[in-house]
């Protein structure tokens, strides 16, 4: 089945913008861009390995706000912004921004996809991480054919994406949030990561969110107030459980699957007292659980 090319209203994209806290109107020098490569650093700062705050994944849509020494200081659509190298980022323009934002989304759901051409010759970036965004315009032949900001195509396999709908969401479950985590158990710990490159916490359970296109913010300080608080006997699997800065899955009531400093990465652990894995850590620390599906 063949899926024609989406173009949507830009009336729509402005109300999009709006809802994201995005000004309607943006004075004579904003600049518009996004991510030209599969994984781009966001420093706290414009020089390479200072503070890293978080990670850009490939076609992600900024406001360029400031340049210095050849990074740019950038702001995702959410609102939460860093420095990027200028050269992965690729400038477009207020029309072209606004457009591929309201645009309807996939989301790759495989660890990473190839990248190629109509002639399926692979082409740079090469491969995507998961949980990265596109826009697709055509499916054949168990090929999906995607559409970048710019007007350029690329092919990705079809079985390696899936929608982001509200059709979609409405059928999760926090026991597919959580079969969804697990698929990273072993991934290395790394500060601003939010790939299977490597995750914090809270990259985590953006990433995994994202995938089924729930949004939730970057940090854990604002993923606090995301859903709804349950009271900690209440847990059920795909809670989110806060801590002191930090943040997993639910796995029932007494175990939570997390990206951690001391875990090296991403594990499994039990918040009961003499059980194998116990974390007295984190049960001391417990702040609150969050139902988001």
């Amino acid at each position: 089945m063949l899926e024609g090319t989406l173009t949507p209203d830009l009336s729509e994209a402005s109300q999009v913008l709006i809802e994201l806290g995005v000004p309607a109107q943006y004075n004579a020098g904003m600049r518009f861009g996004y991510v030209a490569t599969n994984l781009l650093d966001l420093w706290m700062e414009p020089r390479f390995n200072s503070e890293r705050s978080s990670q850009l994944l490939f076609c992600e849509l900024l406001t360029i706000h400031d340049e210095q020494q050849e990074y740019l200081l950038v702001k995702q659509t959410d609102g939460y912004s860093g420095w990027a190298d200028k050269r992965h980022v690729a400038e477009t323009d207020e029309r072209i921004y606004r457009a591929f934002l309201a645009a309807p989304k996939s989301a790759v759901k495989s660890i990473q996809t190839g990248l190629f051409d109509r002639m399926k010759l692979s082409m740079p970036p090469h491969f995507l991480f998961y949980s990265t965004l596109v826009k697709p315009v055509r499916r054949s032949d168990g090929l999906v054919r995607i559409e970048l900001p710019d007007g350029q195509n690329r092919v990705l396999k079809a079985s390696a994406v899936a929608p982001t709908n509200a059709k979609g969401r409405q059928s999760v479950t926090g026991a597919k949030l959580v079969a969804e985590a697990r698929r990273f158990l072993g991934v290395p710990y790394l500060w601003g990561g939010v790939s299977p490159a490597g995750f914090d916490c809270s990259g985590l359970v953006q990433s995994i969110c994202r995938r089924f296109g729930i949004h939730v913010p970057r940090d854990t300080k604002d993923q606090i107030i995301v859903g709804t608080e349950v009271p900690r006997e209440q847990v059920v699997t795909g809670d989110l459980l806060f801590f002191k800065r930090h943040v997993g899955f639910a796995i029932g009531k007494d175990r939570i699957i997390h990206s951690s400093v001391g875990g090296s990465g991403v594990r499994i652990n039990s918040l009961r007292s003499g059980v194998l894995d116990y974390r007295e850590d984190l049960d001391r620390d417990f702040n609150q659980a969050r139902r988001i599906v």
